[in-house]
C-alpha cells in the first residue's frame, strides 16, 4: 500500500518533461532549503525554524509574505556560502514552486529540537499559554491545521526572536486579535512562553 508521502513524492516527481517544459520535482526544490531548514525541514540551527509539518497554507502565506516584502528578511550564511535572506530566495519561486515546496514540507514530520528549558518558567508559561495563544495555537501549539505554524519544539532563540519580533511592532504580518493578546503580554511573559513551548519535546 502507497502511503501519503510516498504516493505525493510519486505523483510530483514522476514526469522531468511536460510539453517541453522541465518540469523541477518538489524533492529538488527542497534541496535549496536543507542548508538553511534542515533535512526534510527540521533545522539544526537555533536561529532557523523547523519548517517540517507546516500547513501548506501557512508555508504558502509566509513565502509570499517574504516574497513581497510584507514580512522582512534577516540576511542569513551557513557555511562555505554566500548569505542570503528569505526574499531573495522567494523572488527566485515561481507561485506553483512555492505551492509545490508547501505541499512537500506539509507532507514531512515535525521533529521537537531537544533543548534546556526551565521548568518553573514553563510552568507560568503555561498559564499565558491557555490565556493567550490557546485559541489560534491548540494542542500546545502542536497543530499544523490551525495554519498558524508550529510553536511546540521549535528553537528558543527563534522563538524568542519572533515573539519580541511582535511586541516591539518589527514583525507585522500577525492577524490583528494575535497583535491584541502580544500587547497585552507582561515583562518576562515572552520568555516564559518561549520555555514553555520548549518544554513540549
Amino acid at each position: 500500500m502507497m502511503t501519503r508521502k510516498t504516493a505525493f513524492t510519486f505523483i510530483v516527481g514522476a514526469s522531468f518533461f511536460l510539453g517541453g517544459t522541465t518540469v523541477v520535482t518538489a524533492t529538488e526544490l527542497a534541496e535549496k532549503c536543507v542548508r538553511c531548514h534542515g533535512e526534510n525541514g527540521n533545522s539544526e540551527k537555533d536561529q532557523v525554524p523547523s519548517i517540517a509539518g507546516f500547513s501548506t497554507s501557512y508555508f504558502v502565506d509566509t513565502m509570499n509574505a517574504y516574497k513581497s516584502g510584507d514580512r522582512k528578511a534577516k540576511k542569513f550564511q551557513t557555511e562555505g556560502h554566500e548569505p542570503t535572506d528569505m526574499k531573495a530566495i522567494t523572488e527566485q519561486l515561481s507561485d506553483e514552486e512555492i505551492k509545490t515546496l508547501g505541499d512537500y514540507f506539509a507532507e514531512q514530520t515535525f521533529e521537537p529540537r531537544e533543548q534546556e528549558f526551565n521548568s518553573k518558567l514553563a510552568k507560568k508559561g503555561k498559564k499565558i499559554y491557555r490565556k493567550r495563544c490557546k485559541k489560534c495555537h491548540a494542542d500546545n501549539g502542536n497543530d499544523p491545521d490551525d495554519d498558524a505554524g508550529i510553536l511546540a519544539g521549535q528553537w528558543m532563540p527563534y522563538l524568542q526572536t519572533q515573539l519580541e519580533a511582535f511586541k516591539n511592532g518589527t514583525r507585522t504580518t500577525q492577524p490583528q486579535k494575535m497583535q491584541k493578546q502580544i500587547d497585552k503580554l507582561e515583562e518576562g511573559d515572552i520568555e516564559k512562553l518561549v520555555n514553555f513551548f520548549a518544554k513540549q519535546q
